[in-house]
C-alpha cells in the first residue's frame, strides 16, 4: 500500500508539472518575465523565466492528492516521529509566501533587501505552523542526551531555511542545473526518511523529486524554459524543510550537518561567491563570473558536460551524506575525514577562494620573496 501511495504523488506530481509548463511559459510572456541574452547569461535568446510556477502547480496536485487519499480512501501515513504538532494548513501558507516573493522578483525584480525580507517572513510563517529543529541529541546534555534549543530555536531554523533558498537561487546559472541538483538531493534525503520511518516526509521528497524530472524535459539544454526565481525559492525552500523536519529534528548533532553535505556542491559555491565579492568590495548579491559552473566552461567543457560533471559530484555527496546520516563512529568520522580532503582538493585546484588565498595564487610557481598582489602585478 505504501508503494502504491508513493507511486500515486510522484505521477501526480509529474503530470501536472510536466502539462503546466506551457502554460507557466505563456504566463511568462504575457507578464514579461523573460530573460534576455546578456554578458552573464548562458541562453542565445530569449527564455520565459517563470517555470516555478508549472513547479508550484505540480506540488499543490500532489499534496492535494495525499490530502485526499488520507480522507477520503484510507491512506495511512506511518511516522515513528511526532509530525502531528505541525499545521499544515500555515505550513502551506509559508510556502506559498516564499513562492510568491520569487514571482514577484522574476517579474519586477525586487531589491536584495526587499527580496531578503521576504524570504526571512515566508520562513518565519513556515517555523511557525511547527517546522524547527526544537532540539539536537547530544552527549553533553544532562536530560537523556537531547538538548533543547529554546529561544534559539525560531532564529535557527529561519536561518537555516533562508540559507537553503539562497543557495539553490544562486546555484540556478546552467540548463537543468539546479532542478537536477534538488532532485538528487531530495534522493537522498528520501533514503534517510524513510529508514528514520517518516511516510510523511517521503512522500513530500517524491513530489519534490517528481517535479524536478518534469521540469527537466524542458530545463535541460537547450532549455525552453527557466524556473527563475519562483522555483529556485520554493524548491529551496521545500528542501530546506525535508532536511529540518526529516533529517535534522531531535537527530545527532553530526546528523545536523548531513543535509548541508548532500547540498555541498550549492553551499560550497555560495560560500566562494560572497567571500569572492566581499574582498572585492561588491554586494553578495552582484553577478559575476566566479562560479563552479563558470570555471567548467572556461575550462572548455559545453553546458551539458558540466551540468553533468556537478550533478556526479552532487550525487557522490549525497551518497556520503547518506553514509554519514546511518552510521556511527569509526565509519561516521573516516568518511567526513575523507570528505574534508577531498573538498579542499576541489577548492585549491579550482581556485574557489582565490581572493582569500591571492598571496599563494599569485607567487604560485614562483622563487624568491612572497610579493602581495599590488606588487606582483608590476614583476615582468
Amino acid at each position: 500500500m505504501a508503494l502504491l501511495q508513493v507511486a500515486i504523488v510522484f505521477a501526480t506530481a509529474f503530470l501536472v508539472t510536466f502539462c503546466a509548463v506551457p502554460l507557466s511559459r505563456k504566463i511568462a510572456v504575457v507578464l514579461g518575465a523573460i530573460d534576455q541574452p546578456g554578458y552573464r547569461r548562458v541562453n542565445k535568446g530569449p527564455v520565459p523565466r517563470c517555470g516555478g510556477i508549472a513547479l508550484y502547480l505540480g506540488l499543490c496536485a500532489a499534496f492535494l492528492v495525499a490530502y485526499v487519499g488520507l480522507r477520503f480512501f484510507g491512506w495511512q501515513l506511518r511516522d515513528l516521529y511526532t509530525l502531528n504538532s505541525i499545521n499544515y494548513i500555515e505550513l502551506f501558507v509559508g510556502i506559498t509566501v516564499m513562492f510568491a516573493v520569487g514571482l514577484v522578483d522574476d517579474v519586477t525584480r525586487l531589491s536584495p533587501k526587499m527580496k531578503l525580507l521576504g524570504q526571512i517572513i515566508a520562513a518565519c510563517i513556515v517555523v511557525a505552523s511547527g517546522v524547527s529543529i526544537g532540539m539536537v541529541h547530544t552527549a553533553f546534555a544532562s536530560t537523556g542526551g537531547y538538548y533543547a534549543l529554546g529561544w534559539l530555536d525560531f532564529p535557527l531554523t529561519v536561518g537555516y531555511l533562508v540559507v537553503f533558498v539562497n543557495i539553490t537561487n544562486l546555484i540556478d546559472g546552467l540548463d537543468g542545473l539546479a532542478s537536477g541538483l534538488v532532485a538528487i538531493a531530495c534522493s537522498s534525503l528520501l533514503f534517510l526518511v524513510w529508514q528514520r520511518g517518516s511516510m510523511t516526509m517521503a512522500l513530500v521528497c517524491v513530489a519534490v523529486i517528481g517535479v524536478c524530472l518534469a521540469f527537466l524535459r524542458y530545463n535541460f539544454f537547450p532549455a525552453s524554459v527557466f524556473m527563475g526565481d519562483s522555483g529556485s525559492h520554493l524548491l529551496g525552500l521545500m528542501v530546506g524543510i525535508i532536511a529540518v523536519s526529516g533529517v535534522v529534528r531531535a537527530q545527532g548533532v553530526v546528523v545536523m550537518l548531513v543535509p548541508l553535505v548532500i547540498a555541498g556542491v550549492p553551499i560550497v559555491d555560495t560560500m566562494s561567491a560572497i567571500i569572492r565579492r566581499l574582498r572585492n568590495h561588491e554586494r553578495i548579491d552582484h553577478a559575476d563570473f566566479g562560479h563552479i559552473h563558470h570555471r567548467l566552461m572556461r575550462a572548455g567543457l559545453s553546458q551539458k558536460r558540466s551540468v553533468a560533471v556537478l550533478w556526479t559530484c552532487s550525487a557522490c555527496l549525497a551518497i556520503a551524506g547518506c553514509v554519514i546520516g546511518s552510521f556511527s563512529g569509526p565509519i561516521q568520522v573516516a568518511v567526513i575525514a575523507v570528505l574534508g580532503m577531498v573538498l579542499f582538493a576541489i577548492i585549491s585546484h579550482f581556485g574557489l577562494f582565490k581572493p582569500v588565498l591571492r598571496h599563494h595564487y599569485d607567487n604560485k610557481g614562483k622563487s624568491g620573496p612572497r610579493l602581495p598582489h599590488s606588487q606582483g602585478k608590476q614583476v615582468k
